[in-house]
């Protein structure tokens, strides 16, 4: 298991994150399921553990094999472009799974449904009980049913505002998962501890791995093994991921340009710098300023 698929355990298994899934299903009635990344972590048998009721099929039989392409499909297309997907189950009803990305890497996803956008009627009902021949499901029209009854009723509009919500909490996933693997390198690492005060030190200056290697008197091979058995990441890696934090606390100054944020972060091109913060915060620079603007306003009023 990668540090960034043992950070997503630890968010699903935070009372915080909790917390949130429960006060979102209570508040839209509908059923919120945080699903490891399906090519990830041990794929769908992870996927059923974490409590992802729909990979087992609603209708029973071989309908579990049939919602789970469905449902890694889905996936693939959400992880692609880093964006909600709405897809239909084997039922014909909706759900919207939302990548959660942790390190730059794919390792859950925040799954809502099943709901329905209209009324199960007579023509809607001869359609779906075609695709369940094609199946080889057509003697499960009683589950099919079922799942409709039980399956709430959302507008188009509802759906969209329900993708937003879980965007946000997905981005909020991904914040707090980057914190951890933040923290966790600094713990009972010696050789980090010397790499990070060195780089205080010297942060306005390119440093090479061949330099860090020679300050702590190490060969630039040898270093590079150690950096990654104890830290967990490349040093490249590990880089990008400093940079980005820093970029973060200068964006809270409204009053920095986003070009100035980068270049004083380390970053020598802002195509570039636009890329990997979305990799790591999974938002853009602006787009992460005017969150934490509209949070701190929030609180702001709240007090």
């Amino acid at each position: 298991m990668t540090r960034e698929h043992a950070a997503w355990l630890k968010l699903t298994e935070s009372a915080t994150a909790r917390k949130q899934q429960a006060a979102f299903t209570g508040a839209m009635e509908l059923p919120l399921t945080l699903v490891p990344a399906i090519a990830g972590m041990g794929g769908f048998d992870a996927a059923r553990r974490s409590g992802a009721f729909c990979v087992e099929g609603c209708m029973g039989e071989r309908s579990g094999e049939v919602c789970q392409r469905m449902l890694a499909g889905a996936e693939r297309r959400a992880a692609r472009n880093s964006e909600p997907v709405q897809f239909r189950c084997p039922a014909g009803l909706f759900k919207i799974i939302v990548p959660v990305f942790v390190g730059g890497r794919h390792v859950g996803n925040v799954l809502a449904g099943p709901f329905s956008q209209q009324a199960l009627d007579g023509e809607t009902l001869r359609r779906l009980t075609h695709r369940l021949r094609q199946w080889g499901l057509e003697k499960r029209l009683a589950g099919l049913r079922a799942s409709w009854r039980y399956s709430p009723l959302l507008s188009s509009e509802r759906s969209r505002s329900v993708a937003t919500l879980l965007e946000l909490f997905a981005e909020y996933l991904s914040e707090l998962g980057n914190q951890i693997l933040a923290r966790e390198p600094q713990q009972g690492s010696p050789l980090l501890q010397k790499i990070e005060a060195y780089l205080a030190e010297n942060q306005n200056e390119s440093i090479s791995t061949r330099d860090l290697a020679q300050r702590v008197h190490l060969s630039p091979c040898y270093f590079c093994k150690l950096f990654k058995k104890q830290t967990g990441l490349t040093f490249t890696e590990y880089r990008r991921r400093a940079r980005v934090e820093k970029a973060k606390r200068l964006l809270l100054d409204p009053h920095r340009r986003v070009s100035e944020v980068a270049f004083e972060a380390g970053f020598d091109s802002i195509p570039y710098f636009n890329r990997v913060f979305r990799r790591f915060v999974a938002c853009s620079p602006s787009e992460y300023r005017a969150a934490v603007a509209r949070t701190t306003e929030d609180k702001r009023l709240t007090i």
